[in-house]
This record gives C-alpha cells, structure tokens and sequence, in this order.
C-alpha cells in the first residue's frame, strides 16, 4: 500500500555548509523523496567536503521506517563527503531520535546546538566554509 508523503524540508547552503530545515511529522515516503532531492542537490553542488546544518526546531519526529530510511540516508552522505553535523533543536526527545539514527556509527563529528549562529562558528573551527 502506498501512502502520501507527509514532512517537508528546505535546502539551502552556505559555503560548504549544506543547510536542511525539517518541518512536521514524517513517513517513510517523506523521507525517500527528500532523499531524492537532497542527493540531486548535493549533486548539483559538487561539493567534496561539506558539512550539514540540520534544524529540527520544527520537525515533529517519524514513523519508525521513516528513521530507519533516515539512518540509510546518513550512511550515504558520510560515504559521499560529509565532514560534520550540527543539529538545531529545542526538545530532548529529539535527540533521542537523531542520536539514534547515527548509532555511533558516524565517522565525522556531531554536535547540538540551540542556535544557527553557533553551529556555523562550530563548522568554520573545523576548517569548512560557511560563506
């Protein structure tokens, strides 16, 4: 049975820094078209080292496929130049939910953050443009 995809985004980038605002609840068909998008993207920018700016400030969690398609989606970008992830968030059940996805298997640093300002002066103290 195919269902609606439900959670929206925003990409942007700053320099080498690849910026995803997530907005509401997730489903699994949610997270396979903003893999789609997000792989087209970073594509088109031809980056070879980038970190991500992940605000979740407004994103109102997943179904647990769509968690596990995102923790696909995190193996992908770490094979194809992901240097660093600063995550925004304002709730602890968030971080549960994103520490779960990276399951200790990253190979770049993460870290939380409340505001943008200071994940972008993380990422220019790793060396990454966020200009």
């Amino acid at each position: 049975m195919k269902f609606e995809a439900h959670g929206t985004f925003e990409l942007s980038v700053k320099g080498e820094i690849v910026i995803i605002r997530f907005f509401h609840n997730w489903n699994l068909e949610g997270a396979k078209a903003f893999f789609t998008r997000y792989r087209d993207f970073l594509q088109q920018l031809g980056l070879k080292r980038f970190g991500v700016l992940s605000d979740l400030r407004q994103f109102g969690g997943g179904t647990p496929d769509a968690i596990e398609f995102f923790e696909k989606i995190s193996d992908w970008a770490q094979e194809n130049g992901q240097a660093a992830r600063a995550l925004i968030m304002d709730s602890g059940l968030k971080e549960f939910t994103i520490n779960r996805i990276d399951k200790g298997r990253t190979r770049f640093q993460v870290q939380a953050f409340s505001d943008e300002a200071k994940a972008l002066a993380w990422f220019e103290s790793l060396g990454l443009a966020v200009s």
